[in-house]
């Protein structure tokens, strides 16, 4: 019983102390920008043209959004060393059974993104998503591109 109340006492305290503080601050001070902010790096894809650009470096904690320019549903696939760490909320990715990220179908004109957290080369395939529409008949057999993400 006394703990609790030495506890209670020493809460009352910090909130006393914190809002004092924050009552004495200057109405015209500005709010200073977090100086940790990671970069994000935009790769384009097209089912037909391939990916741009496909060799990316960046640093860890980078988010990187692959835009779908192509008029088929998308899909990237991990080769290799698989990403099993990442930041924030994927767009479009999934864990699969293995604690990996995969790709989910990515919708034409539409966005994927996942935020790298480990070091490391990842290479992935692009490819048009099984069933993912197409532009016409003649364009179904779309090739497949590499890309690659050097996490520094």
């Amino acid at each position: 019983m006394k703990t609790a109340k030495i506890f209670a006492t020493i809460v009352l305290a910090m909130c006393f102390a914190f809002t004092s503080a924050w009552a004495g601050q200057d109405k015209d001070s500005k709010v200073v920008a977090d100086q940790n902010i990671k970069e994000t790096k935009i790769i384009r894809l097209d089912a037909l043209g391939g990916i741009s650009p496909a060799e990316v470096n960046i640093k860890p904690g980078t988010t990187v959004v692959w835009v779908n320019n192509s008029r088929s549903q998308l899909e990237l696939k991990f080769e290799g060393k698989q990403v099993t760490l990442a930041c924030k909320s994927p767009v479009h990715f999934l864990i699969d059974d293995d604690g990996s990220f995969v790709s989910d179908r990515i919708p034409q004109d539409s966005v994927a993104s996942l935020c790298f957290v480990e070091k490391g080369e990842f290479n992935y395939v692009l490819r048009k998503a099984p069933g993912g529409g197409g532009i016409s008949p003649a364009r179904d057999n779309i090739k497949e591109f590499k890309g690659k993400i050097i996490v520094q």
